[in-house]
């Protein structure tokens, strides 16, 4: 389960990502992509598997009714104090 977690804290492992979510419009995630790894395979685990575990996620709004799929591309910092922040690119 949170196996990935622990063993990331445990190392005092810290890095950075990038990763693309492709969602459909009820808020599904259609698939996940590690566009850049952390150079850390639990680091890079530990981020899909927060998507996953977050999804749905909210269904697209009538203003993108027109829209088969979106695609979000987010950088993930796994940082000191287990913290994690995303940021936009």
């Amino acid at each position: 389960p949170a196996s990935w977690r622990f063993q990331a804290r445990r190392q005092r492992i810290f890095g950075s990502l990038r990763l693309a979510v492709r969602l459909l419009p009820d808020g599904s995630v259609e698939g996940v992509e590690v566009l850049e790894s952390s150079g850390y395979g639990v680091l890079d685990q530990a981020a899909i598997r927060t998507i996953r575990l977050a999804s749905p996620f909210a269904p697209f709004p009538a203003e993108l009714a027109e829209w088969d799929r979106l695609e979000i591309i987010r950088t993930w910092h796994f940082t000191p104090g287990n913290r994690l922040q995303t940021r936009g690119n």
